[in-house]
């Protein structure tokens, strides 16, 4: 994978979670310091956020940093299946309500 492949997966999450929080370019900038232009450089993989602003945005997100680099270390489909059977046993149920939430966002794209 080559340096420009990262920098469109990572955008391609970051704009991911921007949406799921139904937020605009421009909230998302507020929220974090940075202008629209830059949120769209970053979420099309023209630029790549600097430390500072990954931080913020894994704040925002409720996430961790690395949460954006996860998608470049492909996991085989039975260890994937295993690892988020053993998050929803975890769960209360506000978590398995937001959880079914995105299942049926992501199976709306389909």
């Amino acid at each position: 994978m080559n340096e420009q492949e990262i920098k469109q997966k990572v955008g391609n999450k970051i704009k991911d979670y921007r949406k799921s929080l139904k937020l605009t370019q421009q909230a998302l900038g507020d929220i974090i310091g940075i202008n629209q232009r830059q949120v769209a450089l970053i979420e099309t993989g023209k630029s790549f956020p600097m430390l500072s602003t990954m931080i913020k945005l894994a704040d925002v997100f409720k996430c961790n940093v690395n949460d954006f680099f996860e998608i470049l270390a492909e996991k085989p489909q039975q260890e994937l299946t295993t690892q988020i059977k053993t998050s929803i046993d975890n769960c209360n149920l506000k978590e398995l309500k937001q959880i079914d939430y995105f299942i049926k966002i992501l199976k709306s794209k389909d």
